[in-house]
């Protein structure tokens, strides 16, 4: 049975009538019976949304590795994100969560992990650094604690400790990155392709993360790289004006920065008010 009416000709008189459904019936012309048959299947325009809805995406290299091959597939799509990313954001499917993840937790665990390693080779230079610090006596008690936190934790055993835990945690904080740009960006009203659009912003925005291989200055750029990705990722995943993605990926490290001035404002108070009250 079909919701709308079609046209059917009649085999005896000719004649051409309006009906609303298939198979046996009589003419309303002669009267005679006949057979309407089934309509014709939606072709493939109909079924990929009409003439008026774009294809969809081909998917990012990284998604094509199967034909490509895997360090091909990821070459390309480092490349892309770092020169091309408007290319690259384009052609992403918002239905390869998994692909995506997996990009995301390999560049990050990777080239994190070959960055902890090539610490490791500078460690004796920085801990040189480190003991002329902690020589100083008029050194502050919180900061003396804190660099004898990072002198522990830069041994052989923990850096073999991180290198393992990399993947878990990388996998966390990539749902974590995306869950909190999403809520942002819903705040805001720039999403409008749901979480999957978002996802796959967040995820290849992570391909500047190769610079955690170069100690010392690799991270900030990285991060700095990252977030500006981010926001092109948005405007072309969810099809929305550069100030608004500008807007969804910025509002968090707004919000960051006003905590932290809030709690460093808080702390500072709370240190003058207890040396105020030590005896001179």
């Amino acid at each position: 049975m079909l919701n709308s009416s079609m046209l059917a000709r009649c085999p005896t008189c000719r004649n051409t009538f309006s009906t609303d459904h298939a198979g046996r019936q009589n003419c309303p012309v002669c009267g005679k019976p006949l057979v309407v048959p089934e309509p014709a299947a939606p072709t493939a325009e109909v079924l990929s949304g009409g003439p008026g809805e774009p294809p969809p995406p081909a998917g990012t290299p990284w998604e094509r590795r199967a034909e490509l091959g895997f360090v091909n597939g990821w070459m390309q799509t480092v490349q892309q994100a770092l020169f091309e990313p408007a290319r690259l954001f384009a052609s992403a499917r918002l239905d390869r969560a998994s692909a995506q993840v997996g990009f995301a937790v390999l560049t990050a665990s990777v080239f994190g992990g070959i960055g902890q390693v090539l610490g490791l080779l500078f460690r004796g230079q920085s801990q040189a650094f480190v003991d002329r610090l902690l020589a100083q006596q008029e050194m502050p008690d919180g900061i003396r604690q804190m660099l004898h936190s990072t002198q522990r934790m830069s041994t052989p055993g923990m850096t073999l400790l991180g290198l393992l835990l990399f993947p878990l945690v990388n996998f966390v904080l990539a749902y974590l990155n995306a869950g909190v740009t999403h809520g942002f960006a819903l705040l805001l009203g720039q999403s409008r392709r749901g979480f999957s659009a978002t996802f796959a912003a967040c995820a290849y925005a992570w391909a500047p993360l190769v610079l955690l291989a170069v100690p010392g200055c690799g991270a900030p750029v990285a991060i700095v790289w990252l977030i500006v990705l981010t926001g092109i990722g948005l405007k072309e995943c969810h099809g929305i004006k550069p100030a608004g993605a500008a807007s969804a990926v910025l509002a968090p490290y707004v919000l960051l920065c006003c905590l932290g001035c809030l709690g460093g404002g808080v702390l500072v108070s709370t240190l003058r008010n207890m040396m105020q009250g030590m005896p001179q």
